[in-house]
């Protein structure tokens, strides 16, 4: 009877370690977030929690979370659109990656028709920029609502804070 005792004791406190190191780990790893915003509609909507991962390499495609204006605490959610060794310009709202009209995979919103000059605003004219190593030009996908490279600038690795894992079914 003790070794049957003994046994469930084990077997009850492993599961409660399992439990803790894997709640460390996650926390670790993955953090959430609240989309605050509706920069990234129709893919996120203002308000959906979204789980974002710590350690990863950037590709083009990513969602990621980071820190738009130098030395600026706000944090942005937006889509890598190219990386180190891209050529990226803006014309007349048209984005060119590498000189080429770019096709994403995912769905870009621009419902505003109207197309600004560069001395007024960069969102549909941007200089040609050629990105350094470690830099990600960042653009939202509701183009017409953002906050993204073409404010900020291409971003560096060190601010960006975490990518895109998985929305919270709550």
């Amino acid at each position: 009877m003790k070794d049957i005792v003994k046994t469930i004791l084990f077997k009850i406190a492993f599961v409660m370690c399992g439990i803790v190191v894997g709640f460390i780990l996650i926390r670790i790893f993955l953090f959430p977030f609240v989309l605050c915003d509706d920069t990234m509609r129709p893919n996120f909507i203002k308000g959906e929690k979204l789980f974002m991962i710590r350690f990863f390499v950037p590709r083009v495609g990513d969602v990621v979370l980071y820190r738009g204006s130098p030395g600026g605490e706000d944090l942005y959610v937006g889509r890598i659109v190219a990386t180190a060794g891209d050529l990226v310009e803006i014309k007349n709202g048209e984005i060119l990656i590498n000189e080429k009209p770019a096709q994403f995979s995912w769905q870009i919103v621009r419902k505003d028709k109207r197309l600004f000059p560069m001395s007024f605003s960069m969102r549909d004219n941007y200089p040609a920029v050629k990105l350094k190593r470690n830099e990600y030009f960042v653009l939202n996908d509701n183009i017409d609502k953002a906050m993204d490279s073409r404010y900020f600038g291409p971003i560096t690795r060190e601010k960006i804070k975490g990518k895109f894992l998985l929305k919270s079914p709550f």
